[in-house]
């Protein structure tokens, strides 16, 4: 069967924060008469849902068929033997384009190990950000300044304060900057923040803020227990020196490279592709979403058709394995996000699903 690049159409459900404005025009949309503002994520070849907030989230191709159902109609042809093998039918990965009209609340996302034997899921949430825009002064928090001890940690998400984001080390941010957040560690984006981000396939998020936002405490903890969701967040601090393997410049990237710390490779892989010197840049076969972030050229494909497209800033691509060696030429820089080769020491992905129903 074949299996051509589709272009992604816009993915934007309703979240509980502001935001939207400037995916619109990275993607170059007019802003529709009846936009709510609250439309800050673009969940881009997303097989996952919500865990709240009425459950949307999966991507629906061009032609109307939603993508878990394309994936099964071919699974070898969109994902390729290898990954079905290890994986089964799900890409293993969720990318967004992430836009901040407000800072969001401080939380953080539990790992495999807590998803597995609470959540009733292979996967946790270990995500990663790069910035392709961002306003004078924008700051991101990760992971906290000092060690909490259990009881403290309670007792800040108790006063639901500012207290909480105070305790957290705050990073200034720029166009280019690139931020592995593992799985545990609280965080929050500031607004006036354009990122792509690439996570697990999972919208688990523990809210130690929660109030602000007026989310509902079953939400906020996972359905779970306080005492047992505030059990997956890191309460160790994050040093200097742990900060800045965390960090790297994907702009400093030239030709092909990787766009994240090579920890994040267990989770998902994130390659810069920008050609020099009007070189083409062939690419290795894989399942990918593409996002193409500055200038124009072309993409090609190997496959049987050995399609040329024209790609500009703002488009979106699902490229599936089968297109083959992929090639990328002109004055262009691309994103290519791609699920991991491997995941260490776990077994075949079961047939469990992404979240809770």
């Amino acid at each position: 069967m074949t299996t051509p690049v589709a272009p992604l159409p816009l993915n934007t459900p309703h979240r509980f924060y502001r935001g939207g404005e400037r995916i619109l025009a990275f993607r170059g949309l007019p802003v529709p008469d009846d936009f709510d503002g609250h439309r800050p994520e673009d969940w881009l070849g997303s097989t996952t849902h919500l865990f709240a907030e009425g459950g949307d989230g999966v991507t629906h191709l061009t032609d109307g068929a939603d993508l878990p159902s394309t994936l099964a109609n071919d699974p070898h042809g969109w994902l390729g033997d290898a990954h079905v093998a290890r994986h089964g039918v799900e890409p293993g990965l969720l990318t967004k384009l992430l836009d901040s009209g407000e800072r969001l609340p401080v939380h953080s996302h539990p790992d495999r190990a807590f998803a597995a034997r609470h959540l009733h899921c292979d996967h946790g949430k270990t995500e990663a950000w790069l910035i392709l825009d961002a306003d004078p002064g924008a700051t991101v928090w990760v992971g906290f300044r000092d060690g909490l001890e259990a009881e403290e940690l309670a007792a800040l998400v108790d006063a639901q304060d500012e207290r909480l984001l105070a305790s957290l080390n705050p990073i200034r941010v720029s166009r280019g900057d690139a931020i592995l957040v593992p799985a545990g560690q609280p965080h929050a984006i500031g607004e006036g923040v354009l990122l792509v981000e690439l996570q697990e396939p999972t919208d688990f998020s523990v809210m130690l803020e929660h109030d602000r936002f007026g989310l509902a405490e079953h939400d906020a903890f996972l359905g779970l227990a306080r005492a047992t969701a505030l059990e997956s967040v890191t309460r160790e601090p994050l040093t200097t020196a742990g900060l800045a393997g965390l960090r790297r410049r994907w702009t400093d990237v030239r030709g092909a490279g990787a766009a994240l710390p090579a920890d994040a490779e267990e989770f998902f892989r994130a390659e810069v592709v920008r050609p020099a010197d009007g070189e083409a840049v062939a690419l290795e076969q894989s399942f990918a979403v593409a996002v193409v972030v500055d200038g124009r050229g072309t993409l090609t494909t190997a496959d049987a058709s050995g399609s040329t497209l024209d790609i500009a800033s703002g488009d979106v691509l699902l490229i599936p394995h089968g297109a083959g060696e992929v090639c990328i030429e002109g004055d262009v820089t691309v994103l290519r996000c791609m699920p991991p080769l491997e995941r260490r020491s776990d077994p075949p992905m079961t047939d469990r699903e992404s979240g809770p129903s």
